[in-house]
C-alpha cells in the first residue's frame, strides 16, 4: 500500500491527522470522546519508509481497536495492543498475495 493510500484511509474514516513532537515515540493514536486523531512527529521521521511504517501502525490502533491512555503502566495490555496494530499495519503494507507471491519467485 503507498503512503498516499495510507492518508486516504485516514480522511476516509475521518481522522485528523497532526505534525506533533513527542517524546519518544515517532506517532500515536488518539481517541477521545469518539474523536479519533493521529499525531506524526514529522520531525523524527527521516524517511518516507519509516513516515509510512508509522503511520500504518498508528491506522492499525484505530482499525484493531488496539488502543490504551498515554499513561497506562500496564506493560502487558500496551504490548498486546501494539501487536494488534503492528499486525494490522503488517497486513497493509504487505498483503499475503504479494507476499506469496514474492516467496515463489525466491524458490
Amino acid at each position: 500500500m503507498k503512503l498516499e493510500n495510507l492518508y486516504d484511509l485516514a480522511e476516509k474514516e475521518n481522522i485528523k491527522i497532526y505534525d506533533w513532537h513527542i517524546e519518544d515515540a515517532d506517532g500515536i493514536f488518539i481517541n477521545i470522546d469518539k474523536i479519533n486523531a493521529i499525531a506524526l512527529n514529522y520531525d523524527e521521521l527521516g524517511t518516507y519508509i519509516e513516515e509510512k511504517q508509522t503511520l500504518a501502525e498508528e491506522l492499525g490502533h484505530y482499525y484493531m481497536d488496539a488502543t490504551y491512555s498515554p499513561y497506562c503502566n500496564n506493560l502487558q495490555l500496551i504490548s498486546k495492543q501494539e501487536y494488534r496494530a503492528k499486525k494490522w499495519s503488517y497486513y497493509a503494507l504487505i498483503p499475503y498475495e504479494k507476499l506469496k507471491s514474492a516467496i515463489k519467485k525466491r524458490s
